[in-house]
């Protein structure tokens, strides 16, 4: 950069000055070089941040960690089940937090009350399904197998020799399943109406609640649950329904059960069973129900279908017999 022959030029208002030019070309220069030095100085710093053995040591931890990534590699690919066991315990945290959101859901969504779709008849279970629902009990169960396993067989027990709602065993306790096969009967308290009412166990029914001995341990010991269905807080009813019936229709599938069995199909069978054997009054005090039209509504499963097969063809055959005479 070249100094300018004249420092000082007169003002451009006053009269035109040759110096002008040359002093403006000055500054021009003047301030390119500043640009420059502010770049050297930039490199400069970035130069002194970063040593010769940065590159080095990143190098070498992402050695390291591609050789830890190869560890578990291999480890995964020899070890399957031990891989399984620990992704299982990972994400149980994350499938029970997603249970209790699905819950939480279920609460908040308001209910519809205009229109309500009419459902196929159930079928009840019987006592030669009964024992299939038994043994393919939570077949289907992909984590905690056991504890799924032994949880329906509990309640397939108590729901096929009590009647109760599905959702009156939520709340069922290990004392009470005690209580109830000391005493041969079972004090419950009813969903629809807040009512306790006693469910007295036939002496089969008492037979194969001490049967489940294991699966009490399992339940409440070996998984430390408070209740039948639920660790420290009884499981939502929509969830224990969706739980019940989804392995009824499993087994059903498995086995080529042509019926439509539900959670509510245990009732519909000690029910429709007790009205064969009794009166309408005396099978709603038994079963708890505060009017006997509840009752009633379940006479359409009294008779079964082997029984209205003959009833049919018995009124077939006087048919033809009827024919025959008029025939004469």
């Amino acid at each position: 950069m070249v100094e300018p022959k004249y420092h000082k030029a007169y003002s451009e208002h006053i009269q035109t000055d040759f110096r002008t030019e040359e002093i403006q070309k000055y500054k021009a220069e003047n301030f390119k070089v500043i640009g420059l030095l502010s770049e050297l100085a930039a490199r400069k710093a970035e130069l002194v941040d970063k040593t010769p053995f940065d590159d080095f040591e990143n190098n070498v931890a992402l050695q390291i960690i591609d050789d830890r990534l190869n560890e578990i590699y291999a480890l995964i690919q020899t070890n399957p089940e031990l891989t399984r066991k620990y992704v299982e315990e990972a994400i149980e945290p994350v499938e029970d937090s997603l249970a209790e959101l699905h819950n939480k859901v279920d609460q908040l969504i308001p209910k519809d009350k205009e229109y309500r779709e009419t459902q196929p008849l159930r079928d009840p279970i019987d006592m030669n399904l009964y024992p299939i629902f038994m043994l393919n009990a939570g077949s289907q169960a992909v984590r905690r197998k056991d504890l799924k396993r032994s949880q329906l067989r509990v309640a397939y027990t108590l729901l096929y020799y009590t009647g109760l709602r599905l959702n009156e065993i939520r709340k069922i306790t290990q004392q009470q399943i005690i209580n109830a096969i000391a005493s041969s009967q079972l004090n419950a308290i009813h969903y629809k109406n807040n009512k306790a009412h006693i469910h007295v166990l036939s002496k089969n029914g008492v037979k194969k609640l001490k049967e489940l001995n294991l699966d009490y341990e399992t339940i409440f010991h070996k998984y430390n649950y408070k209740y039948l269905f639920g660790k420290d807080k009884p499981m939502h009813p929509k969830a224990l329904t969706r739980l019940i019936n989804k392995d009824l229709k499993h087994t059903c599938e498995v086995n080529e059960i042509p019926y439509n069995l539900k959670s509510h199909s245990f009732r519909i069978n000690i029910i429709s069973s007790l009205l064969k054997k009794t009166s309408v009054q005396h099978a709603a005090q038994i079963i708890g129900h505060s009017s006997i039209q509840s009752t009633m509504s379940y006479q359409r499963y009294a008779l079964t279908k082997e029984e209205i097969q003959n009833l049919l063809g018995s009124i077939e055959e006087v048919k033809k017999v009827n024919k025959l005479l008029q025939c004469l």
